[in-house]
């Protein structure tokens, strides 16, 4: 996904491991379920059994080589927000070092909270694979999904692995999911796919600017926090004729008047295979972080 922009940021300090940290691997106890829902593809499943019992899943709002990723339980109960955490997803793969969320799963208690991941860092991508950063359409890579063995995050000295097995199979079920969200905004998918250019926004920095001093001021005062998606249809003349915006966390009073600012977003507009420009799209997100 392209850029996050964190309208208010406060850095939290890392504190010493404790004593007796260690690593649990968890067990799966259910079969992934996949939802295609209206707004996004999520995949799910459950790990461990009663008290012991704990949830990963991955969401993409979009095809792309990155995803949101969730994982809650019980063992996730010392894990704080904003503290240097390190994700990995197969043995001898060198760890990504993140500063994930934390915050309650319904259910489930304690979560982690992704609001972009990638089973590989972006300076691993190649441009003919794709990224969140080139100009191209990409998706989940199989290859790479058939390496996993597990999600493993560990803060703090505290490891646990959720033991998935290989994903490739999983995330080709999401990439259908997600070819068939971009038909669901009248595009053409694979003319989207092929495209030799997607678009890029010219007049960012104005753009955003307005965006990031606009933090609700209800949802401020309530002191509430929230990770959004943006989503913009833009014409063949690169001019936004849609702004969708899908709350990726549950809040009460934060909406986002994003979508307001990005009425004077300015597109150079996508090119198709041939070279002729037309209707395509154009996404990111959006963190309201106190």
């Amino acid at each position: 996904m392209r850029d996050t922009y964190a309208l208010l940021v406060l850095t939290a300090s890392l504190a010493s491991a404790p004593a007796g940290a260690e690593v649990v691997d968890i067990a799966p106890s259910s079969a992934w379920n996949v939802d295609f829902a209206d707004d996004k593809c999520r995949l799910a499943r459950l790990f461990g059994e009663g008290e012991n019992r704990h949830l990963v899943f991955f969401e993409q709002y979009w095809p792309s080589e990155g995803f949101g990723l969730t994982v809650a339980g019980p063992s996730f109960d010392r894990f704080r927000s904003r503290r240097r955490t390190e994700l990995s997803f197969f043995d001898g793969q060198d760890p990504q070092r993140t500063e994930p969320f934390t915050g309650k799963v319904a259910g489930f208690g304690p979560g982690v909270i992704y609001s972009s991941a990638a089973l590989a860092p972006a300076d691993e991508v190649s441009d003919e694979q794709g990224d969140d950063r080139t100009t191209r359409l990409s998706q989940l890579d199989p290859g790479l999904a058939s390496k996993v063995a597990y999600v493993g995050i560990k803060q703090r000295g505290d490891e646990i692995r959720l033991l998935t097995g290989p994903l490739d199979e999983a995330f080709e079920v999401l990439n259908q999911c997600t070819a068939g969200l971009v038909a669901e905004w009248g595009l053409d998918f694979e003319r989207q796919r092929s495209a030799s250019r997607m678009p890029e926004w010219t007049n960012m920095a104005a753009v955003v600017r307005r965006i990031q001093k606009d933090y609700p001021r209800t949802a401020l005062n309530r002191g509430e926090q929230g990770l959004m998606r943006m989503r913009v249809i833009v014409s063949p003349e690169g001019l936004v004729e849609e702004c969708t915006i899908i709350k990726a966390t549950d809040t009460e009073k934060l909406e986002s008047p994003a979508c307001d600012a990005m009425q004077d977003a300015k597109f150079t507009p996508a090119l198709d295979a041939a070279g002729q420009p037309m209707r395509s799209y154009y996404v990111t997100r959006i963190t309201y972080q106190i």
